[in-house]
């Protein structure tokens, strides 16, 4: 995509927003949190459900980053002034460098998080209120380590919010048979989680 194409979608509101370098750490499980309703959700129709919703909120971004990209390049905060020998604007560092200020609009990442969360609230209300939760904190996160406008954070939860409506919501369980897996779904995950973390930590550690 050429830069010169690219809209811009900063506000007041933007600015005021401080950037905190250790909210990386909650940005980050927006990766991870797309995987999640493999680890929640025990019904297979429920399960399809939500790969069909995935599908819908994927293409649709996808054809909005195409009709109208945008950047947040002057959002970032320069690379040269992040002191990547200190954890948390390291990992800011690598972020940006891995994921180029481009196709921001909606935030892609943050709608399959919340859909994640919505297909757990689908399963279980305990599940679904937890991830949601998390969720809220990755919407924070993404305008404090600069990467996303407010607008894009809103639109993908619209987003996600549609899918759900389309999607997940006319979904009945089977009278007796539990959608959601018991505590061993989320101790999986929490096990993924803590070895993506640990990753992170020992790339900072062995950096040259």
């Amino acid at each position: 995509m050429s830069p010169d194409r690219a809209h811009t979608l900063g506000t007041a509101w933007d600015a005021r927003i401080p950037f905190l370098p250790r909210t990386i750490w909650i940005y980050l499980w927006l990766f991870p949190a797309s995987l999640l309703p493999l680890f929640l959700l025990r019904c297979r129709r429920l399960f399809r459900r939500t790969i069909v919703a995935y599908a819908l909120v994927i293409a649709v971004s996808l054809a909005t980053f195409a009709v109208f990209p945008v950047t947040a390049a002057e959002l970032r905060v320069p690379a040269g002034s992040l002191d990547t020998g200190r954890l948390s604007p390291w990992a800011v560092a690598t972020v940006y460098r891995l994921d180029p200020p481009y196709n921001l609009f909606p935030s892609l990442h943050l709608a399959v998080a919340a859909l994640a969360a919505l297909s757990a609230w689908t399963a279980s209300r305990v599940y679904g209120a937890v991830v949601g939760a998390g969720v809220v904190l990755i919407a924070i996160s993404i305008t404090t380590v600069k990467q996303h406008f407010i607008a894009d954070g809103v639109a993908a939860l619209a987003l996600s919010l549609a899918a759900y409506v389309a999607v997940l919501r006319p979904y009945r369980p089977r009278p007796g048979a539990p959608a959601a897996y018991g505590w061993r779904g989320p101790a999986a995950y929490a096990v993924l989680m803590a070895l993506v973390y640990a990753g992170f930590v020992a790339a900072f550690l062995s950096r040259g």
